[in-house]
C-alpha cells in the first residue's frame, strides 16, 4: 500500500508545486507550500514554488521507482529496503522543498520591499 500511496501523494505535490510556480495556482490557504514566507505575497508564492518544483519532481521519481521495486521484488529485505527509500524520499522532498521555498519567498519579498 505504501508503495502506491506515497508516490501518488508526491505526484500530487509536484503537480501543485509546478502549477503554483508557473502562476497558475494562485496564493491560497488550501493547496501549495503554505508557510509564512510564501503566503506573505504573490511574488513570494510564485518564487517559493519555483524554487521547490524540481525537488518535488525528484522526490516523486525516486518514490515511484522504489514503489515499483516494492511491487516487483520478492523477499522481505528487498521490500523493506524499498519502503525505506520511499519514506526517505518523502521526508527529504518535504524538508528540502520547504527550506528552498521559504528562502526564495523571503528573497522575493525583500526585493519587492526594496523596489517599492
Amino acid at each position: 500500500m505504501i508503495a502506491v500511496v506515497f508516490p501518488v501523494l508526491l505526484l500530487l505535490a509536484a503537480v501543485l508545486t509546478q502549477l503554483a510556480g508557473n502562476g497558475v495556482l494562485p496564493r491560497n490557504r488550501v493547496a501549495g507550500i503554505r508557510v509564512r514566507s510564501t503566503l506573505r505575497s504573490d511574488s513570494g508564492w510564485v518564487a517559493g514554488h519555483k524554487a521547490a518544483a524540481s525537488w518535488g519532481w525528484a522526490g516523486f521519481a525516486v518514490s515511484a521507482a522504489a514503489g515499483v521495486a516494492v511491487l516487483l521484488l520478492d523477499g522481505t529485505i528487498a521490500v523493506v529496503l524499498a519502503v525505506v527509500v520511499v519514506v526517505v524520499a518523502l521526508v527529504a522532498t518535504v524538508a528540502v522543498s520547504l527550506y528552498l521555498a521559504s528562502r526564495a519567498a523571503r528573497a522575493a519579498g525583500e526585493s519587492t520591499l526594496t523596489a517599492a
